[in-house]
């Protein structure tokens, strides 16, 4: 068998460096001192003839050549870690650190409370975002898992659909189109709208729909998160477009509208790169995401 070229500790400088961006702060997350983290990059690039990193003053980003292989170094670094785990005799999850994202809180608190309650020990980074910008945050490997809003799963990914949600209208309670329920896509350009920030998946399927109908909506206002467009219906500045669930029925200030027919549907998919699906992490979130919610 050929020798590695690169240890599991140079790998795991590499990997470091590339996700803190700098030195100092990758010595730190790995416990190394910072002339050997840099001894380590440059005898690496060295033996290699190759830069891995773009230098940016203090920072150090990685490039391209490097950048496609991170999700692989990842996952050789997590699998190194539970070999290690279960030579030692412990082959539960007794720690650990575990990077998500996720498009809709409505839907992932459920699964991540009840990761915690199964795994305490692991330590989890959950960031919120749009669908789209977790896809590439997932690519570039600085994230190991994401809940996101797709119409279809991308190809590359591994891929568990959680639910399927109808796309609405969120109108405030008790304006006149709440209490008629539903709107036909003819409508909708009468509408002045109030949408999530351009990397929302259910925002991208609903301008795909409403180009694909001819629709033109009027334009309103574009918001960075869910929170906000609530609040900017509720204050009537304009109706939202969701997915049925995000909505409570119960919710005193504002309300589903549907639309259609047609209906547009999408998915609520957990998502991870096959490299990383099989870590101990990332299958024991799958396992608890797959369970029957209660």
């Amino acid at each position: 068998m050929r020798k590695p070229e690169l240890s599991l500790v140079q790998l795991a400088v590499l990997e470091a460096v590339a996700r803190h961006g700098g030195i100092g702060t990758a010595a730190q997350a790995i416990g190394l001192s910072q002339p050997s983290v840099s001894n380590h990059v440059s005898q690496i690039e060295g033996r290699l003839r190759t830069r891995l990193f773009d230098r940016q003053g203090n920072r150090f980003v990685a490039n391209a050549r490097l950048a496609v292989l991170l999700p692989k170094i990842q996952a050789l670094l997590a699998l190194s870690d539970e070999v290690d785990a279960h030579l030692r005799g412990h082959e539960e999850l007794t720690g650990g650190f575990l990077r998500i994202g996720y498009s809709t809180h409505q839907f992932v608190m459920g699964v991540l409370g009840r990761f915690i309650a199964h795994h305490p020990a692991v330590r989890i980074e959950a960031r919120s975002a749009g669908s789209y910008e977790l896809l590439a945050s997932l690519r570039r490997g600085d994230i190991e898992a994401a809940f996101i809003t797709l119409g279809t799963p991308e190809p590359g990914l591994d891929a568990l659909e959680m639910r399927r949600e109808e796309v609405v209208l969120m109108a405030r309670r008790g304006s006149d189109l709440a209490r008629r329920g539903s709107i036909g896509w003819e409508e909708i350009g009468a509408l002045t709208l109030i949408r999530r920030e351009e990397g929302s998946g259910t925002r991208r399927a609903f301008d795909a729909m409403v180009t694909r109908l001819g629709v033109a909506p009027a334009r309103g206002l574009d918001l960075g998160s869910w929170e906000s467009m609530r609040e900017a219906v509720a204050q009537g500045l304009g109706l939202g477009i969701a997915m049925r669930g995000e909505i409570e029925p119960d919710d005193t200030r504002v309300a589903a509208v549907r639309i259609g027919p047609p209906q547009l549907e999408l998915g609520h998919y957990l998502v991870a790169l096959p490299e990383l699906r099989q870590t101990a992490q990332v299958s024991a979130l799958y396992a608890l995401a797959a369970e029957p919610a209660a």
